[in-house]
């Protein structure tokens, strides 16, 4: 099947860009968008993700305001449209690329959409390529690469419309490639492993943006604190340089694992150190949008639900663990995973930045055990 893909001379295998060369149905393309203003009135997070082998696209749209999360997810049948980037109402245009993107959500049944021009302000970063093996089982394979920069346009819940300009916004985005569990489907058949590893620690994922530089570190600590691995940049307009050192002294919702405050600090090598002061703006359940089985029928993203599909609903996430369904339901997600945005405040300078900070388990050094699962 030819797509507008295949008029550009840059196939890599003896097949058009509808065909992959694996028959993994956890492989998935796609692209994760978050954004914020500067007043924490309003956050966002979508993700549009081919999953060729399924040949299904799905997406989804989760927005935070005054406490509540909104959720929509949307699948379809990925071919015969493959041009099409998007979903129903959903849809991504890549207007210039790694430059200029626009994100948009038409008019819906679940009362929230969207549509958002996001500008790149530094250089992408590429991640190493990350390769999972348990057990001789190479179980999971991505490319990753991270933007940072500022958006206009607006944004619509409840009614009410929210219109965001590059001085008083914010977006971070990834786009990934390659196969992952919990992705496509759930991994069925296989044996599980024979000595599995416990999850448990801390996690960060961080993606920033201040006015005279951006910046992203990634890293797991266990269950004493101790650092397994630990990739960090400084991202500038036209450069990255690697961070030699990343430090973290957080504070949490009482109780909870929820981060609320503290610092992070990174120097550079030869370079002095900043710190980073965190101010917490609220958080985005991912699960909301598919993630760990977060679809009506549990199944996940990339799974096949039909020709076409639409669900969604309100959830009150004002609590910093729980959430209320709209049946008043109260429940602790998937290890209370979630998204937070938050502001930052480095040498007199204000930028924020969408922080992933997960408890697995125990994690001494602050006296953390997650709840849920």
């Amino acid at each position: 099947m030819l797509t507008k893909a295949d008029e550009y001379p840059f196939h890599q295998i003896p097949g058009t860009f509808s065909t992959i060369q694996t028959t993994d149905k956890h492989w998935n393309d796609g692209h994760y968008v978050c954004l914020c203003d500067d007043k924490g009135e309003v956050s966002l997070i979508s993700v549009i993700r081919l999953y060729q082998n399924n040949d299904v696209l799905d997406g989804f749209v989760c927005i935070r305001h005054e406490g509540k999360q909104h959720n929509i997810r949307i699948s379809r049948r990925l071919r015969d449209d493959m041009d099409f980037f998007g979903v129903g109402p959903l849809r991504m245009d890549i207007l210039e690329p790694m430059q200029l993107v626009r994100l948009v959500l038409g008019e819906n049944e679940h009362d929230i959409s969207c549509d958002i021009h996001c500008h790149s302000s530094r250089v992408p970063y590429e991640d190493p390529i990350d390769r999972n093996w348990v057990e001789d089982r190479l179980m999971s394979e991505r490319v990753v690469y991270e933007v940072v920069g500022h958006c206009e346009g607006h944004i619509t819940v409840g009614g009410k419309k929210i219109t965001l300009t590059q001085e008083h916004s914010t977006f971070f985005r990834n786009h990934s490639w390659g196969t992952m569990p919990g992705r496509g489907g759930p991994r069925e058949h296989g044996a599980p492993p024979l000595k599995p590893k416990p999850m448990s620690g801390l996690r960060l994922w961080v993606l920033y943006e201040m006015p005279d530089h951006g910046g992203f570190f990634h890293f797991h600590e266990n269950k004493l604190g101790e650092r397994q691995h630990t990739r960090a940049v400084t991202l500038n307009q036209d450069s990255h340089e690697e961070i030699m050192s990343v430090k973290h002294s957080l504070t949490f919702y009482e109780g909870t694992t929820r981060i609320k405050g503290g610092s992070f600090i990174t120097q550079e090598e030869g370079g002095p150190e900043k710190v980073y002061e965190i101010e917490d703006m609220g958080w985005i359940y991912c699960q909301g949008g598919g993630y760990f089985g977060g679809f009506d029928d549990g199944l996940g993203q990339g799974a096949w639900r039909g020709e076409y599909h639409m669900e969604g609903e309100v959830w009150d996430a004002s609590h910093p663990v729980k959430i209320v369904t709209p049946d008043g339901e109260e429940k602790i997600l998937w290890n209370a995973w979630a998204e937070s945005f938050v502001k930052l405040t480095c040498d007199g300078q204000v930028g924020f930045a969408h922080l992933e900070c997960v408890t697995l388990g125990k994690f001494e050094p602050y006296n953390l055990v997650a709840d849920g699962g």
